[in-house]
């Protein structure tokens, strides 16, 4: 957990799913790097063509983390990052997951300022709506992250 926060183990609702964030994204790195090299970019048809090999699922899982903390970063009306900061061909050795991760967990650290101690209704006032239809609060945005590491770990264990 510590590879991936600047600041682990923080109190409140922001500190205990970023903390959840951090585990899982270790476990998937940890996934990641015992692969067989030649299974990384083995490609295969599916539904989605973002996710053809574990490598375009590791760049996928990256550039959704930016994505998550951009929508937290439009709600308070700042500036965000591109929308996809990896390329396709990003991520040529497994190992570079774990440092892509981290900066994009940076990322969601200092997205999340002014918000540490936020109330309920003050999380909430930043309700949006996103692309696919639902709407979000910083914390269920988060939480959805987590839930999407979690998600592409099993893909890629399975694969």
């Amino acid at each position: 957990m510590n590879d991936f926060l600047t600041a682990p183990g923080r109190s409140g609702t922001f500190g205990a799913i970023l903390d959840e964030t951090a585990r899982a994204a270790g476990e998937l790195c940890r996934v990641v790097e015992a692969i067989d090299p030649e299974r990384y970019d083995e490609a295969r048809l599916t539904p989605n063509p973002q996710i053809t090999s574990i490598r375009s699922i590791c760049i996928h899982v990256v550039n959704w983390a930016y994505a998550y903390s951009n929508y937290i970063r439009n709600a308070k009306g700042e500036p965000t990052t591109l929308s996809a900061p990896l390329s396709a061909d990003a991520l040529v050795d497994p190992k570079e997951l774990r440092l892509e991760l981290e900066k994009a967990l940076a990322h969601t650290e200092v997205s999340l300022a002014g918000l540490w101690e936020a109330s309920p209704a003050e999380i909430f006032a930043l309700s949006f709506q996103v692309p696919w239809g639902p709407t979000f609060d910083p914390e269920t945005i988060l939480e959805r992250g987590l839930a999407h590491i979690l998600r592409h770990r099993r893909q890629i264990e399975r694969w």
